[in-house]
């Protein structure tokens, strides 16, 4: 199952081509913060679908994966992009290669942050433990 990150994206036609004028992001974890229908992305989303189609254009919204180098997954879990990238080739954690790069989805940083959080969690609960 994927996670995805639904991209709000305004189209009108310009030339005969579909042009983005104006989009906003939405992450899974914004939804998860703030899962208030009243909450302030919901407002926005709900104030430009209006705008648009008062203007008689269409509004469509596209599901996006969001993914990372191992260089980002590093810098956000705290560890090396080597640590990250043994994790890629041990299975641990899900990548994707695009051409010579891997792709790592958003929804695989959390896991990894768990994978290497948990055993020093356990090694202090050990020290602790006479």
């Amino acid at each position: 199952m994927f996670q995805y990150a639904a991209e709000l994206a305004h189209r009108c036609m310009l030339d005969a081509m579909s042009t983005p004028i104006e989009g906003i992001t939405i992450s899974p974890a914004m939804v998860a913060l703030n899962s208030g229908f009243d909450s302030d992305w919901m407002s926005e989303i709900r104030r430009i679908i209006l705008a648009e189609t008062e203007a008689g254009r269409s509004v469509r919204v596209v599901p996006v994966e969001v993914t990372y180098s191992p260089v980002e997954v590093a810098r956000m879990v705290g560890v090396s992009k080597m640590t990250v990238l043994r994790r890629i080739q041990d299975g641990s954690i899900t990548a994707s290669r695009r051409g010579a790069y891997w792709r790592i989805p958003e929804r695989e940083i959390d896991k990894l942050s768990h994978l290497l959080v948990a055993p020093m969690m356990q090694a202090i609960a050990d020290e602790l433990d006479p």
